[in-house]
């Protein structure tokens, strides 16, 4: 019944406009959309970062749009599996996808995923990264753990939660940056990466604070550095790579994107959406409570924002893979 309410409801609408374009208004486009449920797909498991932004953004677009959004998980192959399918959709700005920095990346690894083939809508998140070390580590700070991998070329090392991914190739930075060897124990996903360092199989763990965060409050990891611009307002004590003379920053973010060719008014009527939504206050509780920082980019500004984590991911992938 519900789709048939909105259909007729369309149809007054539809009736009005077409009223009113016979007595000289042309302003009935603005009605047009959305008339219909959103589904707005996530390319990630439940029960991450991505997933959390999603499922909390939904009820609060609702609210803007007028609509439904139905939120669908289609996780599998590093995200690729839900990007392939956006970009086959028609861009109407009723399928919307959840986008990582793999939209950007994929393209380095041999995967089919061309920026190019999306329209970006607007950034949700970020979620600023660390380096942590089990509690018993004999590495008290960052130097320590240079110092140690001069030494001994190849044998610190760290737990990757995937070749090329966005805590993985922040590692290959500090290597170049450093100029050090470190030794990568692949995991499938940050979580049994993060777990890996808490138990001691590995020397360190870089991902993100918040993902990290359970096992620093248990006692059993401890940041050794922080990779952002200035220290973490709740960590104050943990000083930030930078400090250290390593200028590597890193985080993982959250955006939303629509297939390439949606009509500019629908992507500026949807980006106008979401910004209002990460202002939410109850958005903005949510986020931060995990952890993560509600940041905001508009369409324009991921357009730039892609192309500048291409270009600075891409290098740190090549080294990765051995280029």
């Amino acid at each position: 019944m519900k789709r048939i309410t909105r259909s007729l409801a369309f149809g007054a609408v539809g009736v009005l406009a077409m009223t009113g374009c016979a007595s000289g208004s042309n302003s009935a486009s603005e009605a047009e959309f959305p008339t219909d449920d959103i589904r707005l797909t996530v390319p990630w498991a439940a029960g991450g970062s991505g997933d959390l932004t999603a499922r909390t953004i939904a009820p609060l677009l609702e609210r803007e749009l007028g609509v439904e959004v139905i939120v669908e998980n289609k996780p599998g192959a590093n995200g690729s599996v839900a990007y392939n399918w956006l970009k086959d959709q028609e861009p109407d700005g009723y399928n919307l996808s959840m986008m990582g920095v793999e939209v950007a990346t994929l393209q380095f690894q041999d995967y089919d995923i061309d920026p190019a083939n999306y329209a970006p809508i607007g950034q949700g998140l970020a979620g600023p990264g660390a380096i942590a070390v089990p509690t018993d580590s004999p590495f008290e700070t960052l130097e320590d753990l240079i110092e140690a991998a001069k030494a001994s070329p190849g044998d610190v090392t760290y737990s990757s939660p995937g070749v090329g991914s966005v805590w993985d190739s922040p590692a290959q930075g500090l290597q170049e940056l450093a100029g050090i060897e470190l030794t990568s124990v692949p995991f499938d996903g940050s979580a049994p990466a993060v777990a890996a360092a808490a138990a001691g199989d590995v020397d360190f763990s870089i991902d993100a604070i918040g993902t990290q965060k359970a096992q620093v409050d248990a006692g059993k990891l401890r940041y050794l550095a922080m990779l952002t611009d200035e220290r973490d307002p709740k960590n104050p004590d943990v000083p930030t790579a930078k400090e250290s003379g390593i200028e590597l920053t890193n985080a993982s973010w959250v955006g939303i994107m629509a297939p390439a060719g949606t009509p500019d008014e629908v992507v500026q009527q949807l980006s106008d959406a979401m910004a209002k939504a990460v202002e939410d206050p109850e958005y903005r509780k949510v986020i931060e409570n995990s952890n993560l920082v509600p940041t905001f980019k508009d369409s324009d500004e991921m357009k730039e924002f892609l192309e500048s984590e291409a270009n600075r991911y891409g290098p740190w992938i090549a080294l990765a893979q051995g280029k």
